[in-house]
Protein backbone atom coordinates (compact mmCIF):
# COMPACT_ATOMS: atom_id res chain seq x y z
CA UNK A 1 0.00 0.00 0.00
CA UNK A 2 1.15 3.24 -1.32
CA UNK A 3 2.27 6.00 1.63
CA UNK A 4 1.01 9.36 1.12
CA UNK A 5 3.05 12.11 1.87
CA UNK A 6 2.08 13.95 5.19
CA UNK A 7 0.41 17.40 4.72
CA UNK A 8 2.05 20.28 4.96
CA UNK A 9 1.48 22.28 8.00
CA UNK A 10 0.08 26.04 6.94
CA UNK A 11 2.92 27.49 9.10
CA UNK A 12 5.43 25.98 6.10
CA UNK A 13 2.82 26.86 3.13
CA UNK A 14 4.75 28.88 0.57
CA UNK A 15 2.45 31.40 -1.03
CA UNK A 16 3.35 32.82 -4.73
CA UNK A 17 5.89 35.22 -5.07
CA UNK A 18 3.54 38.27 -5.95
CA UNK A 19 1.46 37.62 -2.87
CA UNK A 20 4.39 36.78 -1.12
CA UNK A 21 5.67 40.25 -1.11
CA UNK A 22 2.80 42.22 -0.90
CA UNK A 23 2.09 40.04 2.28
CA UNK A 24 4.97 40.54 3.91
CA UNK A 25 4.79 44.81 2.72
CA UNK A 26 1.59 43.87 5.08
CA UNK A 27 3.28 42.73 8.00
CA UNK A 28 6.28 45.16 8.09
CA UNK A 29 3.03 47.92 7.63
CA UNK A 30 1.57 47.16 11.02
CA UNK A 31 4.80 46.82 13.12
CA UNK A 32 6.91 49.29 11.68
CA UNK A 33 5.62 52.37 13.81
CA UNK A 34 6.71 50.28 16.43
CA UNK A 35 10.28 49.39 15.14
CA UNK A 36 10.99 53.23 14.51
CA UNK A 37 9.78 54.96 17.32
CA UNK A 38 12.53 53.34 20.60
CA UNK A 39 15.28 55.16 18.37
CA UNK A 40 13.15 58.16 17.58
CA UNK A 41 12.66 58.10 21.78
CA UNK A 42 15.81 56.99 22.64
CA UNK A 43 18.05 59.39 20.46
CA UNK A 44 15.50 62.78 21.36
CA UNK A 45 16.25 62.10 25.17
CA UNK A 46 20.13 61.97 24.72
CA UNK A 47 19.98 65.28 22.46
CA UNK A 48 21.35 63.45 19.30
CA UNK A 49 21.39 65.85 16.40
CA UNK A 50 18.84 64.37 13.68
CA UNK A 51 21.66 62.67 11.94
CA UNK A 52 22.47 60.54 14.18
CA UNK A 53 19.30 59.85 15.22
CA UNK A 54 18.73 58.91 11.73
CA UNK A 55 21.15 56.69 12.09
CA UNK A 56 19.63 54.72 14.99
CA UNK A 57 16.27 54.20 12.73
CA UNK A 58 18.65 52.68 10.08
CA UNK A 59 20.29 50.62 12.32
CA UNK A 60 17.49 49.40 14.46
CA UNK A 61 15.36 48.62 10.82
CA UNK A 62 18.38 45.98 9.76
CA UNK A 63 18.66 44.52 12.90
CA UNK A 64 14.81 43.78 13.28
CA UNK A 65 14.68 42.69 9.77
CA UNK A 66 17.39 40.25 10.77
CA UNK A 67 15.45 39.55 13.78
CA UNK A 68 12.39 38.73 12.02
CA UNK A 69 14.20 36.55 9.01
CA UNK A 70 15.56 34.20 11.90
CA UNK A 71 12.12 34.00 13.27
CA UNK A 72 10.46 32.71 9.96
CA UNK A 73 13.41 30.70 8.43
CA UNK A 74 15.17 29.45 11.77
CA UNK A 75 18.69 28.34 11.67
CA UNK A 76 20.10 26.06 14.03
CA UNK A 77 18.76 26.70 17.37
CA UNK A 78 18.14 30.65 16.28
CA UNK A 79 14.44 31.11 15.54
CA UNK A 80 11.23 29.59 16.21
CA UNK A 81 9.87 29.16 12.48
CA UNK A 82 6.93 30.91 12.89
CA UNK A 83 5.01 33.89 11.74
CA UNK A 84 6.81 36.21 14.25
CA UNK A 85 8.36 39.84 14.24
CA UNK A 86 11.51 40.85 16.00
CA UNK A 87 11.78 44.97 16.81
CA UNK A 88 13.55 47.03 19.70
CA UNK A 89 11.54 46.97 22.57
CA UNK A 90 10.11 50.19 24.27
CA UNK A 91 11.18 48.94 28.33
CA UNK A 92 14.85 49.19 26.79
CA UNK A 93 14.03 53.27 26.56
CA UNK A 94 14.19 54.52 29.98
CA UNK A 95 17.81 52.33 30.48
CA UNK A 96 19.32 53.59 27.71
CA UNK A 97 18.67 57.19 28.08
CA UNK A 98 19.19 57.38 31.86
CA UNK A 99 22.15 55.28 31.48
CA UNK A 100 23.33 56.62 28.24
CA UNK A 101 22.64 60.77 29.88
CA UNK A 102 25.16 59.70 32.58
CA UNK A 103 27.86 57.06 31.61
CA UNK A 104 27.63 57.74 28.10
CA UNK A 105 26.58 55.22 25.08
CA UNK A 106 29.58 53.71 24.86
CA UNK A 107 28.55 51.92 28.85
CA UNK A 108 25.34 51.49 27.15
CA UNK A 109 26.71 49.39 24.36
CA UNK A 110 28.85 47.37 26.49
CA UNK A 111 25.88 46.17 28.88
CA UNK A 112 23.86 45.25 25.61
CA UNK A 113 26.59 43.33 24.65
CA UNK A 114 26.68 41.37 27.96
CA UNK A 115 22.88 40.69 28.85
CA UNK A 116 22.62 39.65 25.14
CA UNK A 117 25.39 36.80 25.44
CA UNK A 118 23.93 36.06 28.83
CA UNK A 119 20.39 36.19 27.37
CA UNK A 120 21.19 33.08 25.00
CA UNK A 121 23.03 31.14 26.98
CA UNK A 122 19.69 31.34 29.53
CA UNK A 123 16.95 30.84 27.34
CA UNK A 124 17.17 27.06 27.25
CA UNK A 125 16.47 27.28 31.35
CA UNK A 126 14.00 29.95 30.69
CA UNK A 127 12.00 27.50 27.89
CA UNK A 128 11.57 25.01 30.59
CA UNK A 129 9.10 27.17 32.76
CA UNK A 130 6.84 26.28 29.65
CA UNK A 131 4.40 23.69 31.84
CA UNK A 132 3.55 26.94 33.86
CA UNK A 133 1.76 28.18 30.98
CA UNK A 134 -1.94 25.90 30.46
CA UNK A 135 -4.63 26.95 28.30
CA UNK A 136 -6.01 29.55 30.91
CA UNK A 137 -2.90 30.85 31.27
CA UNK A 138 -2.38 31.20 27.54
CA UNK A 139 -5.72 32.64 26.85
CA UNK A 140 -5.28 34.86 29.51
CA UNK A 141 -1.85 36.22 28.12
CA UNK A 142 -2.83 36.83 24.56
CA UNK A 143 -6.14 38.63 25.82
CA UNK A 144 -3.68 40.67 27.91
CA UNK A 145 -1.66 41.14 25.02
CA UNK A 146 -4.29 42.33 22.57
CA UNK A 147 -5.50 44.75 25.30
CA UNK A 148 -2.38 46.33 26.33
CA UNK A 149 -1.87 47.38 22.52
CA UNK A 150 -4.87 48.76 21.54
CA UNK A 151 -4.03 52.49 22.89
CA UNK A 152 -0.59 51.99 21.29
CA UNK A 153 -3.00 52.00 18.22
CA UNK A 154 -5.61 54.98 19.96
CA UNK A 155 -2.03 57.13 20.57
CA UNK A 156 -1.15 56.88 17.15
CA UNK A 157 -4.60 58.38 16.29
CA UNK A 158 -5.06 60.64 19.07
CA UNK A 159 -2.04 61.68 19.94
CA UNK A 160 0.13 60.67 22.66
CA UNK A 161 -0.22 64.34 24.97
CA UNK A 162 -3.64 65.23 26.00
CA UNK A 163 -2.48 68.81 27.00
CA UNK A 164 -1.28 69.23 23.26
CA UNK A 165 -3.65 71.61 20.84
CA UNK A 166 -4.25 69.14 18.45
CA UNK A 167 -5.23 66.24 20.26
CA UNK A 168 -8.03 64.38 19.71
CA UNK A 169 -8.01 66.67 16.24
CA UNK A 170 -11.79 65.98 14.84
CA UNK A 171 -9.46 65.81 10.84
CA UNK A 172 -7.18 62.57 13.09
CA UNK A 173 -10.12 61.25 14.17
CA UNK A 174 -12.12 60.92 10.99
CA UNK A 175 -9.17 60.05 8.65
CA UNK A 176 -8.67 56.89 11.12
CA UNK A 177 -12.54 56.07 11.78
CA UNK A 178 -12.37 56.59 7.32
CA UNK A 179 -9.34 53.95 7.57
CA UNK A 180 -11.15 51.64 9.88
CA UNK A 181 -14.47 51.96 7.56
CA UNK A 182 -12.09 50.64 4.69
CA UNK A 183 -10.88 47.56 6.66
CA UNK A 184 -14.54 46.72 7.23
CA UNK A 185 -15.86 47.43 3.60
CA UNK A 186 -12.80 45.44 2.10
CA UNK A 187 -12.69 42.22 4.53
CA UNK A 188 -16.66 41.87 3.53
CA UNK A 189 -16.40 43.07 -0.25
CA UNK A 190 -12.82 41.22 -0.93
CA UNK A 191 -12.29 37.54 -1.48
CA UNK A 192 -9.10 35.45 -2.07
CA UNK A 193 -6.00 37.21 -2.37
CA UNK A 194 -7.92 40.54 -2.10
CA UNK A 195 -9.42 39.49 1.21
CA UNK A 196 -5.93 38.68 2.94
CA UNK A 197 -4.45 42.10 1.65
CA UNK A 198 -7.55 43.92 2.38
CA UNK A 199 -5.49 45.69 5.56
CA UNK A 200 -2.67 46.89 2.74
CA UNK A 201 -4.84 48.34 0.44
CA UNK A 202 -7.25 50.00 3.01
CA UNK A 203 -3.55 51.39 4.47
CA UNK A 204 -2.75 52.71 0.84
CA UNK A 205 -6.37 54.41 0.16
CA UNK A 206 -5.77 55.96 3.49
CA UNK A 207 -2.30 57.32 3.38
CA UNK A 208 -3.76 59.32 -0.35
CA UNK A 209 -6.22 60.25 1.41
CA UNK A 210 -4.51 61.58 4.34
CA UNK A 211 -2.00 63.14 2.22
CA UNK A 212 -4.15 64.68 -0.41
CA UNK A 213 -5.94 66.10 2.69
CA UNK A 214 -3.06 67.53 4.06
CA UNK A 215 -2.95 65.85 7.00
CA UNK A 216 0.80 63.79 5.84
CA UNK A 217 2.99 65.06 3.59
CA UNK A 218 5.67 63.06 0.95
CA UNK A 219 8.16 66.26 0.65
CA UNK A 220 10.85 64.76 3.05
CA UNK A 221 11.04 62.00 1.23
CA UNK A 222 14.10 63.18 -1.22
CA UNK A 223 15.90 64.88 1.55
CA UNK A 224 18.67 62.59 3.48
CA UNK A 225 21.32 60.26 2.23
CA UNK A 226 20.26 57.36 -0.62
CA UNK A 227 21.97 55.00 1.22
CA UNK A 228 22.12 53.50 4.97
CA UNK A 229 25.45 51.38 6.39
CA UNK A 230 26.08 49.61 9.47
CA UNK A 231 29.09 51.54 11.32
CA UNK A 232 30.46 49.59 14.37
CA UNK A 233 31.23 50.95 17.04
CA UNK A 234 30.42 54.78 15.90
CA UNK A 235 30.40 55.82 20.10
CA UNK A 236 33.60 54.34 20.66
CA UNK A 237 35.09 51.28 22.26
CA UNK A 238 32.83 49.22 24.59
CA UNK A 239 32.53 50.43 28.51
CA UNK A 240 31.56 47.64 31.14
CA UNK A 241 29.50 48.75 34.23
CA UNK A 242 28.50 46.11 36.57
CA UNK A 243 25.30 48.12 37.68
CA UNK A 244 24.66 49.56 34.12
CA UNK A 245 24.67 45.51 33.34
CA UNK A 246 22.19 44.34 35.93
CA UNK A 247 20.22 47.00 35.38
CA UNK A 248 19.68 45.65 31.87
CA UNK A 249 19.27 42.29 33.16
CA UNK A 250 16.17 42.93 34.77
CA UNK A 251 14.77 44.17 31.38
CA UNK A 252 15.52 41.09 30.21
CA UNK A 253 13.92 39.05 32.56
CA UNK A 254 10.66 41.18 31.83
CA UNK A 255 11.66 40.60 27.90
CA UNK A 256 12.16 36.75 28.34
CA UNK A 257 8.54 36.75 29.92
CA UNK A 258 6.62 39.04 27.37
CA UNK A 259 8.61 37.37 24.17
CA UNK A 260 7.60 33.75 25.71
CA UNK A 261 3.81 35.08 25.90
CA UNK A 262 4.51 35.87 22.02
CA UNK A 263 5.64 32.70 21.23
CA UNK A 264 2.64 30.75 22.54
CA UNK A 265 0.04 33.49 21.18
CA UNK A 266 1.21 32.53 17.70
CA UNK A 267 1.23 28.72 18.45
CA UNK A 268 -2.76 28.97 19.33
CA UNK A 269 -3.43 31.42 16.13
CA UNK A 270 -1.45 29.35 13.72
CA UNK A 271 -2.50 26.10 14.91
CA UNK A 272 0.58 24.61 15.89
CA UNK A 273 2.26 23.43 19.27
CA UNK A 274 4.80 25.98 20.59
CA UNK A 275 7.29 23.85 23.24
CA UNK A 276 10.08 24.34 25.22
CA UNK A 277 12.30 24.36 22.51
CA UNK A 278 10.52 26.48 20.49
CA UNK A 279 10.68 29.39 22.87
CA UNK A 280 14.40 28.82 23.21
CA UNK A 281 14.75 29.09 20.23
CA UNK A 282 12.79 32.45 19.96
CA UNK A 283 14.32 33.68 22.76
CA UNK A 284 18.35 33.07 21.51
CA UNK A 285 17.12 35.57 18.63
CA UNK A 286 15.90 38.38 21.07
CA UNK A 287 19.46 37.39 23.02
CA UNK A 288 21.50 37.68 19.69
CA UNK A 289 20.38 40.90 18.32
CA UNK A 290 20.50 42.34 21.63
CA UNK A 291 24.25 41.55 22.11
CA UNK A 292 24.41 42.47 18.24
CA UNK A 293 23.43 45.83 19.33
CA UNK A 294 26.24 46.14 21.72
CA UNK A 295 28.73 46.11 18.35
CA UNK A 296 26.63 48.00 15.80
CA UNK A 297 24.60 51.03 18.29
CA UNK A 298 21.02 48.90 18.26
CA UNK A 299 18.62 48.08 21.09
CA UNK A 300 17.52 45.38 23.27
CA UNK A 301 15.47 43.34 20.74
CA UNK A 302 11.77 41.52 21.61
CA UNK A 303 9.89 39.20 20.21
CA UNK A 304 6.86 41.54 18.97
CA UNK A 305 3.26 40.71 18.64
CA UNK A 306 1.89 42.92 16.54
CA UNK A 307 0.99 41.01 13.32
CA UNK A 308 -0.27 38.17 15.45
CA UNK A 309 -3.34 39.82 15.22
CA UNK A 310 -2.58 39.76 11.67
CA UNK A 311 -2.30 36.67 11.44
CA UNK A 312 -5.51 35.83 12.75
CA UNK A 313 -7.65 38.70 10.63
CA UNK A 314 -6.01 37.09 7.16
CA UNK A 315 -6.08 33.50 7.73
CA UNK A 316 -2.91 33.16 6.44
CA UNK A 317 -0.70 31.70 8.73
CA UNK A 318 2.48 31.00 6.62
CA UNK A 319 5.82 32.33 7.83
CA UNK A 320 7.22 32.72 4.76
CA UNK A 321 5.84 36.40 4.10
CA UNK A 322 6.89 37.67 7.52
CA UNK A 323 10.41 36.54 6.69
CA UNK A 324 10.21 38.71 3.06
CA UNK A 325 8.90 41.25 5.56
CA UNK A 326 12.24 40.78 7.28
CA UNK A 327 13.75 41.69 3.75
CA UNK A 328 11.88 44.55 3.51
CA UNK A 329 13.09 45.76 7.02
CA UNK A 330 16.45 45.96 5.86
CA UNK A 331 15.89 47.45 2.40
CA UNK A 332 14.04 50.57 4.06
CA UNK A 333 17.11 50.39 6.34
CA UNK A 334 20.03 50.13 3.75
CA UNK A 335 17.67 52.10 1.02
CA UNK A 336 16.48 55.21 3.25
CA UNK A 337 14.26 56.66 0.81
CA UNK A 338 12.00 53.97 0.88
CA UNK A 339 11.80 53.61 4.56
CA UNK A 340 11.04 57.59 4.51
CA UNK A 341 7.69 57.11 2.42
CA UNK A 342 6.33 53.91 4.90
CA UNK A 343 7.29 56.83 7.47
CA UNK A 344 5.24 59.30 5.82
CA UNK A 345 2.01 57.65 6.17
CA UNK A 346 -0.24 59.73 8.74
CA UNK A 347 -0.46 58.13 11.89
CA UNK A 348 -4.21 57.78 12.26
CA UNK A 349 -4.15 55.62 9.56
CA UNK A 350 -0.82 53.54 10.86
CA UNK A 351 -3.49 53.96 14.44
CA UNK A 352 -6.08 52.44 12.65
CA UNK A 353 -4.63 49.43 10.81
CA UNK A 354 -2.74 49.10 15.09
CA UNK A 355 -6.62 48.93 16.36
CA UNK A 356 -7.83 46.74 14.58
CA UNK A 357 -5.41 43.97 14.32
CA UNK A 358 -4.44 44.73 18.09
CA UNK A 359 -8.36 44.15 18.67
CA UNK A 360 -8.29 40.45 16.11
CA UNK A 361 -5.23 39.24 18.89
CA UNK A 362 -7.46 40.15 21.73
CA UNK A 363 -10.21 37.93 19.84
CA UNK A 364 -7.97 35.29 19.47
CA UNK A 365 -7.63 35.14 23.43
CA UNK A 366 -11.02 35.09 24.29
CA UNK A 367 -11.33 32.42 21.75
CA UNK A 368 -9.01 30.28 23.68
CA UNK A 369 -10.39 31.16 27.47
CA UNK A 370 -14.24 30.30 25.73
CA UNK A 371 -13.07 26.64 26.49
CA UNK A 372 -12.00 27.25 30.03
CA UNK A 373 -14.03 25.89 32.39
CA UNK A 374 -14.81 28.74 34.38
CA UNK A 375 -17.49 26.83 36.82
CA UNK A 376 -14.03 26.25 38.31
CA UNK A 377 -13.30 29.39 40.75
CA UNK A 378 -9.66 28.77 40.12
CA UNK A 379 -10.01 30.23 36.77
CA UNK A 380 -12.19 32.71 37.36
CA UNK A 381 -9.87 34.15 39.46
CA UNK A 382 -7.08 33.77 37.05
CA UNK A 383 -8.49 35.60 34.90
CA UNK A 384 -10.38 38.36 36.72
CA UNK A 385 -6.91 39.33 38.52
CA UNK A 386 -4.36 38.87 35.72
CA UNK A 387 -6.34 41.27 33.74
CA UNK A 388 -7.11 43.62 36.33
CA UNK A 389 -3.74 43.69 37.21
CA UNK A 390 -2.43 43.82 33.99
CA UNK A 391 -4.22 46.29 32.15
CA UNK A 392 -3.07 48.88 35.29
CA UNK A 393 -0.03 50.41 32.97
CA UNK A 394 -2.39 51.05 30.01
CA UNK A 395 -5.39 52.74 31.89
CA UNK A 396 -3.45 54.01 34.85
CA UNK A 397 0.12 54.91 33.32
CA UNK A 398 1.61 56.95 36.67
CA UNK A 399 0.06 54.30 38.98
CA UNK A 400 3.85 52.93 40.08
CA UNK A 401 5.18 56.01 40.12
CA UNK A 402 5.97 56.17 43.84
CA UNK A 403 7.94 52.72 43.73
CA UNK A 404 11.53 52.18 43.39
CA UNK A 405 12.94 52.85 39.55
CA UNK A 406 13.90 49.05 39.46
CA UNK A 407 10.54 47.95 40.26
CA UNK A 408 9.04 50.13 37.97
CA UNK A 409 10.67 48.54 35.29
CA UNK A 410 8.72 45.37 35.96
CA UNK A 411 5.59 46.59 37.12
CA UNK A 412 5.20 49.18 34.46
CA UNK A 413 4.90 46.20 32.11
CA UNK A 414 1.05 45.36 31.93
CA UNK A 415 2.14 42.05 29.99
CA UNK A 416 5.04 40.51 32.15
CA UNK A 417 2.71 41.93 35.64
CA UNK A 418 -0.46 40.11 34.65
CA UNK A 419 1.77 36.83 33.29
CA UNK A 420 3.63 36.63 36.38
CA UNK A 421 0.14 37.26 38.12
CA UNK A 422 -1.34 34.16 36.54
CA UNK A 423 1.24 31.86 36.91
CA UNK A 424 1.24 32.03 40.01
CA UNK A 425 -2.37 32.14 40.64
CA UNK A 426 -2.31 28.74 38.41
CA UNK A 427 0.39 27.22 40.46
CA UNK A 428 -2.05 28.46 43.87
CA UNK A 429 -5.30 27.80 42.62
CA UNK A 430 -4.31 23.61 41.02
CA UNK A 431 -0.57 22.42 41.39
CA UNK A 432 -1.54 21.00 44.88
CA UNK A 433 -4.09 19.20 42.93
CA UNK A 434 -1.67 17.89 39.79
CA UNK A 435 -4.67 18.29 37.57
CA UNK A 436 -5.10 20.20 34.47
CA UNK A 437 -7.10 23.40 35.28
CA UNK A 438 -9.21 23.56 32.29
CA UNK A 439 -10.35 19.75 32.98
CA UNK A 440 -14.19 20.19 33.89
CA UNK A 441 -14.79 19.06 37.66
CA UNK A 442 -17.56 16.45 36.06
CA UNK A 443 -14.47 14.14 35.41
CA UNK A 444 -13.22 13.60 39.26
CA UNK A 445 -15.02 11.41 41.71
CA UNK A 446 -17.28 13.06 44.55
CA UNK A 447 -14.61 10.81 46.95
CA UNK A 448 -11.99 12.99 45.58
CA UNK A 449 -14.34 16.35 45.61
CA UNK A 450 -14.71 15.73 49.19
CA UNK A 451 -11.34 15.26 49.93
CA UNK A 452 -10.46 18.72 48.46
CA UNK A 453 -12.88 20.40 51.10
Amino acid sequence: MASHPSPVSPVDERPRFGPLVLLGLQHVLVMYAGVVVVPIVVGAGLGLPQSQIADLVSVDLVLAGIGTMLQAFGVWKFGIRMPLVVGAASNGIVPMVLIGSTQGLSTVYGSLLVVGVVWVLIAPLFSKLLKLFPEVVTGTVITLIGLTLIPVGLKLIAGSAPSAHNYGAPANLALAGFTLALIAVFYRVFRGLLGQLAMLIALTVGAIVGWLTGLGSLSGVGHGPVFGLLRPLHYGALHFDIPSILLFLVIVFVLMVEASGQGLAVGQVVGKKVGPRDIANLLRVDGLLTALSGVFNGFAYTTFGQNIGLVALTKVRSRYPVAVGGMILIVFGVVQPVGRVIAAIPQPVIGAAAVATFAALTVSGIQLLSRVDFNQTGNLVIVMLSLGVGLIPAGAPDFYQQFPFAAQVFLKSGVATGTVLAVLLNLLFFAARKRRPEEPLARREPAAELSQS
